[in-house]
């Protein structure tokens, strides 16, 4: 358990061993501890045996030690011995920053909170019927799948369409109704793909995701954390067949004897506005706003997982910490680390 120490910052950062580094940037004048950390307008704790030094003030920078944690606007974050710009503000109740080619954490605030995920979810749908379901088959859809609330995919029943494009339908427009098509197509039944889904999950070392349906949509003990849906999108696009669904921009929804069809879009706002991203959104009334993406910026592939974020602040609160991460990408040392998978 952290204690804050606001009035021995010297005694709590001479215990863990703190070299000389420097907060600077706009404010009242920095304070220094014991063994000449400058902490700002701060104050010391400790995380068992790690100093973290917390920041009052949101704007400026900051010259760590490569060992000690900092905290400011709500992110945990490790600088090395150079400048460092703050964290951005964001409004979220929970996010995590990730190097996605290392797996490195960069930042994080309640990373692994379980909460209710929304569209997410379908992520976790996707890799796991790219895994079990027959591509070859196509399926006939049944009117509780058809009749689902959001029906984004416009699928009627008792047609047949084929894999790809219920994954399509799943992926671009959220349709609840070709999440549970697949749900629906696995040959164990759907019950057989919620239990799939899990085993997934588990094997992803996605040990904060419960799956009860393949939509997304509230059930009771379903849930995921900030972490656990960025092992997702790393899963999501390490699968050629998911990975190619998320990069189109739209798709041609159509019944396998092609007499009917028509066009859904893709309705993930990041994915739209920045180049070099892809990703999934989602909204629930008990999830609020959530997303998970992955962009390339430069030679750095930072992969941001933002939920419960208020109307409106989503998408930018993922490119605020994207770019705060690209930014000072060889500032940052790890917070901690994915699991292999």
């Amino acid at each position: 358990m952290a204690v804050v120490a606001t009035a021995s910052i010297a005694s709590v950062t001479t215990q863990s061993q703190v070299q000389p580094s420097h907060a600077t940037g706009s404010g009242t004048q920095a304070g220094t501890t014991g063994q000449g950390v400058r902490t700002g307008s701060g104050a010391a704790t400790r995380v068992g045996t790690v100093a973290r030094i917390e920041l009052r003030r949101h704007r400026g920078n900051v010259v760590g030690n490569g060992r000690t944690l900092f905290l400011a606007n709500r992110t945990t974050f490790r600088p090395r011995r150079m400048k460092v710009a703050l964290p951005p503000r964001v409004r979220a109740r929970s996010w995590v920053v990730v190097d996605l080619k290392t797996g490195r954490v960069l930042g994080k605030h309640n990373a692994r909170d379980k909460r209710p995920q929304a569209s997410t979810m379908k992520l976790l749908t996707a890799v796991t019927a790219a895994r079990t379901v027959n591509r070859r088959r196509p399926h006939k859809v049944t009117r509780f799948e058809a009749h689902q609330t959001c029906t984004c995919a416009g699928l009627a029943p008792g047609r047949y369409y084929g894999f790809q494009t219920l994954m399509a339908g799943m992926l671009l427009p959220s349709g609840n109704d070709a999440a549970e098509a697949l749900a629906g197509s696995y040959r164990w039944g759907r019950a057989g793909f919620y239990r799939a889904m899990n085993r997934t999950a588990h094997r992803l070392g996605a040990r904060d995701t419960v799956a009860k349906n393949a939509s997304g949509l509230t059930a009771r003990g379903s849930h995921s954390s900030a972490r656990d849906l960025v092992l997702l999108l790393r899963a999501a696009l390490r699968r050629p067949a998911v990975r190619h669904v998320l990069a189109m921009r739209s798709a041609r929804i159509a019944t396998v004897n092609g007499r009917h069809r028509h066009t859904v879009w893709r309705g993930t706002d990041y994915v739209n506005l920045y180049p070099h991203a892809l990703g999934k959104s989602g909204y629930t009334t008990p999830a609020g706003n959530t997303l998970v993406v992955g962009t390339w910026i430069g030679a750095h592939h930072i992969a941001v997982a933002v939920m419960h974020a208020p109307y409106g602040f989503v998408t930018s609160d993922a490119r605020k910490l994207t770019t705060w991460a690209a930014g000072n990408f060889r500032g940052l040392r790890a917070v901690g680390r994915l699991p292999h998978s």
